[in-house]
C-alpha cells in the first residue's frame, strides 16, 4: 500500500510541477527566477504556499518564469549553475528555520547548503515570508548559526512571516545584520488578494478541524489523550449544535485523531495530503470556521475568509495572531487540558455565534494590513533588484 501511494504522489508531483512550467510559459515572461521551495505533495500546507509566493511575485513585481527546487535538495555545483543562470534566488517560504525536517550537518535547516555552496551563488538571493519554527526545548546548533549569519549577510532581502520569527532570528545574529530581517506576511494569508478567480465566501454551518501529529511528544507532553480526547468532545458538541463537522488531514499522520472520536460516523473525515492548491483553498472557501492546530490550517483558511481558532502547541500559532491583533482567538491545548472542550466551545460561541460580524470585520482589516506590508516589501525588493542590474 506504502508503495502505491509514493507512486501516486510522484505521479501528482509530476502533473503540479508540469502544471506551473506551463503557467509561467504563458505568461510570456522577461524574468527567470529560481524557487526553492516545497512544491511536492504531502503536506497540503506546503503546496499551497509555495503557489502563494510565486503568485505575489507575478501580480506584485512583474511576470515571472519560474524554475523550480525542491528546498530538501542538497545544494551541489550543478544546482548552482542552475541558480546563475536565472535573474534571482528566492527561498521560501514556510518554517524553513527548523533542524529535524530535513535533517543534515550541512546547513542546521532545511535548505541544505554549505557557506562553500552558497559563496558561489551570484545572483540576488531573496528570503521570503520564512519562519522560525524551532519547538520548545529545541536549541540551535553552532553550524545553523554560522551557516544562518552567512545566509543573511549575503541576501538582499530577508522577510520572515511573524514578527516572533524576526526577533527569534535577529538574537542569533550578529548586531551588523540584525536589521536586515524584516516583517513579511505569509502569503497564505493574501490567498482573497491574489487569487482573481476565487468564488465569493460560502456559508453553510460547516466547522473543519486539523489536528497535527508530527513531533507529538513536543506538541502534546503526557496530556496526550486527555486532549485529543476532548477536541474529540467538541466536535459532537458542535454536531448537536447543528453544524457539519469535517476533519481535515494536512498530512496523512493528520488522521490519527480518528480512534479518539466519539461517533465516527457522523464527521467527514478528509486525507488532503495529495491535494492540489486549488481543491484545498475551495474546501476552505466552503468553511464557516476552522479549529486548526498546524500553521497552515489556520493561515490559508484566514486568507479566504474563516473566522478561526487556534489550538496553540507551537509559538508560530501564537506570532501570527499576535501580528494581526487576534490573540484571543488562540487557545493553549497544554493548559489545564481536562477543560479543553469547554474552552473550546466558549471561544467558538465567541467569536462565531455571538460577535461574528466583529470577527469578520477584524479579519478583513488584518488582511488589509498584511497586504499593505508586502506591497510595500515588494517595492523594496523592486528597488533593489533594479539597483543591481545596473
Amino acid at each position: 500500500m506504502l508503495f502505491f501511494q509514493r507512486v501516486y504522489n510522484r505521479i501528482i508531483v509530476n502533473i503540479h510541477k508540469m502544471k506551473i512550467l506551463t503557467e509561467s510559459k504563458k505568461n510570456k515572461a522577461d524574468h527567470i527566477f529560481t524557487h526553492v521551495t516545497y512544491y511536492s505533495v504531502g503536506n497540503a500546507g506546503d503546496t499551497v504556499l509555495s503557489e502563494c509566493v510565486r503568485k505575489v511575485f507575478d501580480k506584485e513585481l512583474y511576470k515571472i518564469s519560474w524554475g523550480l527546487t525542491e528546498v530538501s535538495k542538497e545544494v551541489n555545483i550543478g544546482l548552482v549553475k542552475k541558480i546563475n543562470s536565472t535573474e534571482a534566488l528566492i527561498i521560501g517560504g514556510g518554517g524553513l528555520f527548523l533542524p529535524d525536517t530535513n535533517p543534515n550537518n550541512i546547513s542546521g535547516w532545511q535548505w541544505a547548503c554549505s557557506n562553500e555552496m552558497l559563496s558561489m551563488i551570484n545572483v540576488p538571493i531573496i528570503i521570503y515570508s520564512v519562519g522560525y519554527n524551532y519547538f520548545k526545548g529545541q536549541k540551535p546548533t553552532q553550524l545553523f548559526r554560522e551557516n544562518l549569519a552567512a545566509l543573511i549577510g549575503k541576501s538582499i532581502f530577508i522577510g520572515l512571516r511573524n514578527m516572533g520569527s524576526v526577533k527569534a532570528v535577529q538574537e542569533l545574529l550578529p548586531e551588523k545584520l540584525r536589521e536586515k530581517v524584516i516583517y513579511q506576511p505569509c502569503t497564505t494569508t493574501l490567498i482573497r488578494k491574489i487569487y482573481a478567480d476565487l468564488p465569493p465566501k460560502k456559508k453553510g454551518n460547516n466547522v473543519a478541524f486539523n489536528i497535527a501529529f508530527d513531533r507529538s511528544e513536543r506538541r502534546y507532553g503526557s496530556n496526550k489523550d486527555v486532549i485529543l480526547s476532548e477536541i474529540s468532545l467538541s466536535m459532537e458538541k458542535l454536531i448537536k449544535k447543528g453544524y457539519n463537522v469535517y476533519i481535515i488531514a494536512h498530512c496523512t499522520q493528520d488522521l490519527n485523531i480518528v480512534p479518539y472520536l466519539k461517533n465516527r460516523s457522523n464527521i467527514k473525515v478528509i486525507n488532503a495530503a495529495s491535494w492540489l492548491p486549488d481543491k484545498l483553498i475551495n474546501f476552505y472557501n466552503n468553511m464557516d470556521v476552522v479549529i486548526g492546530m498546524r500553521g497552515h490550517a489556520q493561515m490559508i483558511p484566514f486568507g479566504v475568509n474563516c473566522n478561526i481558532i487556534s489550538l496553540g502547541s507551537h509559538d508560530k500559532m501564537k506570532w501570527f495572531l499576535e501580528d494581526i491583533n487576534a490573540s484571543d482567538w488562540y487557545i493553549d491545548i497544554t493548559n489545564s487540558p481536562e477543560t479543553l472542550c469547554d474552552r473550546i466551545i466558549e471561544k467558538f460561541h465567541e467569536i462565531h455565534e455571538v460577535n461574528g460580524e466583529l470577527t469578520e470585520k477584524r479579519l478583513l482589516d488584518a488582511q488589509e494590513k498584511l497586504y499593505k506590508i508586502t506591497q510595500e516589501n515588494m517595492q523594496i525588493i523592486r528597488s533593489i533588484l533594479e539597483e543591481h542590474k545596473k
